[in-house]
């Protein structure tokens, strides 16, 4: 198969050879959605819509389209910071580019540039995306853009290699399409559909004819009709539009000119007059969005890596720069969103493979970084932002703890008091494989799976929702490599991952949705290139997996295929400190920390976004005696380590920038005995940590301002537990 390199400044840059995949479906935590805004026009930008200002609107959710490798990144949006969390990926249609939710939240519709719609109800409960019955349905070549009209009626598609937009009936109870009559003609190459706040116009730049498209809706079927004196001269190969939310302005980026169109709108005809001067951007800007409050417009240059910040003007509607008005992006910005409360901006960067996020001064309308994690990683080619808003924050709630336990040969269950953090036994320990040394829960919290040493083998477990009891799977345990030590699930929840010290290698699994039974992948297991190995993690991101090898004193980096869940190195082994024995990454997915057993210390690496391989950060950070485990908090501010030798956990501050760490003030802190795992809780307010020698979890507090760790107390699981190797916590998200 060839693939076609894109070329920013071809006409037909955006025809990108698909790559086969098959649509599945993603079972998330539960999540409750209320209502959507932001625009959904494929990069370009776009308003919240009156409907969906209307109500209570407080960020959410984020949807990324990742057209480089046919996915859809998920993250939930911390309303008070603007930080996104990765909360996994699913399987998308081939060459997703442009994703819209409509105003109530209930659907979503992604362009797919081989040709095709897709239409997504998203779950209210769980968040998750499930294709609408018949969906996908064929576009017109190369759909670039799609957008949802105010009311939540009507779709519009920019079919790019037609030259046409096509109209789209929207069934209000299962969101399913239907085309409203033929296409109609635009100009040469669409790129970027629009529609006015008030619902009367749609409006559809044409790269290709160097002009901009007008139509008037129907607003019975939808339809739309040419306005007067269509089409509407713009500046060199427009790239992206957008209607301010007054519905009197409208604005264009022309990529070759480097420069902004502004036209008026005759709010009885939907016809255009070009106004004021045209205003300068960076190097080839691709998207343009105005916040809701109408105040301010943003720009993302391509070329530049910048995003430029705009005042409006509020009698005229023209672009005033402001004083600062470049913002360092990642590379390639391609798009540009506002959340509807015009606090955060955030800007997917195509070669970067990351979002960009920004807070919003409210006075000036300045851009700053977020700090933590400001920076997030995508999967491959980002290239739109959807944002889900609802009526209250996302909170992510603890609720179930297990405990594995290696001399008992089982596994303990724990409620979480949500309040205090303390643990109550789950009935009797569940039985494992001989040996347990490693525990953990896939993304949809459905499946609990722990590594067993002395048989080989992983069993598999269904947790109860409501009490958090596992039962076991049918056909549990399931044969693995020799001596397994670690598992972990990737983000998407199909796959799972387990590291065999005895044998050298991965055993990688198909999890199987419905049942959680695990079919092992072709090829598997794989080896690790290294000795000894120790711990395996996948980044958050879901594209890359890291083995610590405690016998040749190194790091394995694999790529995950993103179909089967094979894993293909990623260079050599990349050497740590002694001993590497645990190995995990950090919420954005920018850095990778190492625990190394024998030289007492903890190794720090930055993350190439585009390959997944590591490159060492200054000098190993000294921890307590033979360190065991290692952990990142949720918010990416903290981590802990569990020093088995000498009974404490160390807490470090980490360096927003470079990753870096530094001892929290009053660190290391007190455990139990042999303390060998470490965990922080969803809602990162608690770390709990397995004393494998006094047979009990210690649980602290974390202080969000400092770091620091206060205990809460010790628990034991109910008997018989002797020696617990490693904890994991899970809970929901509402």
């Amino acid at each position: 198969m060839t693939t076609v390199k894109r070329d920013p400044h071809s006409i037909s840059a955006r025809g990108q050879v698909a790559r086969l995949l098959t649509v599945a479906a993603l079972g998330l935590v539960s999540v409750i959605l209320v209502a959507c805004g932001g625009g959904g026009d494929g990069g370009g930008g776009g308003t919240v819509s009156p409907s969906a200002a209307a109500a209570p609107a407080v960020p959410r959710f984020a949807y990324v389209t990742n057209t480089g490798e046919n996915t859809i990144s998920l993250y939930a949006v911390n309303a008070a910071s603007g930080q996104l969390r990765s909360l996994g990926y699913m399987v998308a249609g081939l060459q997703p580019f442009s994703i819209t939710v409509d105003p109530s939240g209930r659907f979503a519709y992604v362009t797919n540039q081989s040709g095709s719609l897709s239409a997504f109800g998203i779950n209210r409960t769980t968040g998750a995306l499930t294709e609408v019955p018949g969906s996908p349905i064929a576009a017109g070549p190369l759909p670039t853009s799609v957008t949802v009209d105010p009311s939540g009626r009507f779709a519009y598609v920019a079919n790019r290699g037609v030259h046409s937009v096509s109209a789209y009936a929207i069934n209000g109870t299962t969101g399913a399409l239907t085309e409203v009559g033929l296409a109609v003609r635009t100009g040469t190459g669409p790129m970027v559909v629009t529609v006015d706040p008030r619902g009367r116009f749609v409006y559809v730049v044409n790269s290709g004819s160097n002009n901009l498209s007008g139509y008037a809706i129907n607003s019975t079927t939808g339809a739309l009709t040419p306005v007067p004196n269509n089409p509407f001269v713009t500046g060199d190969f427009p790239r992206a539009v957008t209607v301010h939310p007054n519905g009197r302005w409208i604005y264009v980026t022309n990529r070759f000119d480097d420069n902004v169109s502004m036209f008026t709108i005759n709010n009885t005809t939907g016809e255009l007059t070009a106004v004021g001067p045209l205003v300068a951007t960076g190097s080839d800007p691709r998207a343009i969005t105005i916040d809701p409050s109408g105040r301010w417009a943003y720009v993302a240059n391509f070329s530049a890596d910048t995003v430029r910040a705009y005042r409006i003007n509020s009698t005229t509607g023209e672009l005033e720069p402001l004083p600062v008005a470049d913002s360092p992006t990642g590379s390639h910005p391609i798009s540009v969103t506002v959340d509807p409360n015009s606090r955060f901006a955030y800007v997917t960067n195509e070669a970067g493979n990351t979002v960009s996020t920004f807070s919003i001064d409210g006075t000036t309308g300045a851009l700053t970084p977020v700090i933590p994690s400001g920076t997030v990683a995508t999967r491959t080619e980002p290239s739109s932002l959807a944002l889900v808003t609802g009526t209250t924050a996302v909170q992510f709630i603890p609720k179930f703890a297990y405990v594995a336990n290696q001399n008992s040969n089982n596994v303990s269950a724990f409620t979480i008091n949500s309040a205090t953090g303390a643990l109550t036994s789950v009935g009797s320990p569940s039985l494992t494989g001989m040996d347990p040394r490693s525990v953990t829960v896939d993304p949809s919290r459905r499946w609990a799976y722990v590594a067993n040493f002395g048989d080989h083998t992983l069993s598999a477990f269904m947790i109860d929702a409501s009490t958090g009891a596992l039962t076991a799977v049918a056909g549990s345990p399931f044969a693995v490599g020799m001596n397994p030590v670690s598992v972990t699930v990737d983000p998407s929840g199909r796959f799972a991952y387990v590291v065999n010290r005895g044998s050298n290698d991965v055993s990688v699994f198909m999890i199987d949705s419905t049942t959680g039974v695990l079919t092992a992948v072709a090829g598997s297991p794989f080896s690790t290139g290294g000795t000894l190995p120790g711990s395996v993690t996948v980044d958050s991101s879901g594209q890359w997996a890291y083995v610590a090898n405690r016998g040749s004193n190194d790091v394995s980096v694999f790529m995950i295929n993103r179909i089967t869940g094979a894993l293909t190195p990623v260079g050599a082994p990349v050497l740590a400190g002694t001993k590497p024995v645990s190995v995990t990454v950090d919420p954005s997915g920018k850095v990778a920390y190492v625990v190394n057993e024998l030289s007492n210390d903890v190794s720090t690496f930055t993350i190439n976004n585009l390959t997944g391989a590591l490159t060492p950060v200054g000098l190993p950070v000294a921890a307590g005696t033979t360190p065991s485990s290692v952990t990142v908090d949720p918010s990416g501010r903290w981590a802990y380590v569990a020093n088995s030798s000498s009974n404490t956990v160390s807490a470090f501050m980490i360096d927003a920038s470079t990753g870096t760490l530094t001892a929290v003030a009053g660190s290391p802190f007190a455990t139990g005995t042999n303390p060998v795992s470490v965990t922080v809780d969803l809602n990162g307010q608690r770390a709990y940590v397995a004393n494998q020698g006094s047979n009990n979890v210690s649980v602290f507090t974390i202080d969000g301002a400092t770091g620091a760790l206060t205990p809460v107390g010790t628990f034991a699981g109910a008997a018989p537990v002797d020696g617990p190797v490693s904890i994991i916590t899970t809970g929901t998200v509402q």
